[in-house]
């Protein structure tokens, strides 16, 4: 059963589009999953991971990023736009911590676990910095370790975010992701390193709501993001104990085939976290979740979850 509700942007002005999905059992659910979806999508993408989590007693419950989905100011409904100045990375950390409140506020005593994927990702390291004593555990999917060019593009953009925030940008877009294809063999679309499931594919290309091209201001707050989320010692202040899955295709190109989650699992092992698990699905993309083997994904993480429900 899918409920939708709104609460206020950080932003103050902005409404987040929020789905819950309950499960049909009328006990109290195991847990809570909390999904900080990626970058040029929406949060009904998960429809069918909830569905699954729901079959296993465990509810779900997401947002649309602001500048995604049904979360547009309705003074400047633009995708790809967060807002104006240099503070929207600090926007999107804040809104998921708002979540987490909506969370505890109407279901207190539930174990909270939240999963951030891609984009989402870098948004959950940071908001981790701040909020980790707020979850019993923490999913990391399609992530990275730090660009090397991220630090260029970060110049660039904070300037074109500064000049004219609004304004699409193809060339950082190609820039960011023009290479992804490349390993894959005759590529139907300039999306397939998303996916080898390719009905997947045309699914997203065919969705006015998904690979829509960032601002200038979306870049920035993407490069923004990612910057803080893999600079030195950027997990200094999140509690050692906190369980933390890492989870990626090991053909996913934000990830470089596997080094970046793998380096960051390490990076994290090695500075005194208990907990971490490192799942690569060495045949799968970028969305796992989007794979024909998403269910087998689905069911991986359930177990994650109880596991360390049971410890």
């Amino acid at each position: 059963m899918t409920y939708e509700f709104n609460i206020l942007s950080t932003d103050g002005q902005t409404p987040l589009r929020g789905i819950i999905w309950k499960t049909n059992s009328k006990e109290k659910p195991k847990a809570i999953l909390q999904i900080v979806h990626g970058m040029a999508e929406h949060i009904e993408r998960y429809n069918p991971t909830a569905n699954i989590l729901n079959e296993n007693h465990i509810m779900v419950i997401g947002h649309d990023h602001l500048g995604h989905g049904q979360s547009l100011h309705s003074s400047h409904p633009i995708q790809g736009y967060f807002g104006k100045g240099h503070h929207t990375p600090g926007l999107l950390i804040e809104d998921t911590y708002q979540i987490t409140k909506y969370i505890q506020e109407h279901y207190p005593g539930i174990p909270i676990f939240i999963m951030g994927h891609s984009m989402g990702s870098f948004v959950l390291r940071n908001y981790l910095k701040k909020y980790s004593h707020h979850v019993a555990g923490s999913i990391l999917m399609g992530t990275s370790a730090r660009r090397e060019e991220a630090s260029i593009v970060h110049t660039i953009t904070k300037g074109l975010n500064k000049l004219s925030p609004k304004i699409t940008n193809p060339a950082i877009d190609k820039l960011l992701f023009g290479s992804f294809n490349q390993r894959i063999k005759n590529p139907k679309s300039n999306f397939s390193w998303l996916s080898k499931n390719q009905e997947n594919v045309v699914r997203y290309e065919e969705d006015t709501n998904c690979g829509f091209i960032f601002t200038n201001n979306g870049f920035f707050t993407l490069i923004s993001l990612m910057d803080r989320a893999t600079q030195k010692n950027w997990y200094q202040t999140i509690r050692r104990d906190l369980p933390v899955l890492i989870i990626s295709g090991e053909k996913d190109p934000v990830g470089s085939y596997g080094k970046g989650p793998r380096k960051t699992a390490l990076e994290l092992t090695d500075h005194g976290f208990s907990d971490i698990t490192l799942q690569l699905y060495y045949d799968l993309r970028h969305e796992i979740l989007n794979e024909v083997e998403y269910k087998e994904i689905v069911l991986d993480i359930y177990d994650w979850m109880t596991h360390h429900l049971n410890k």
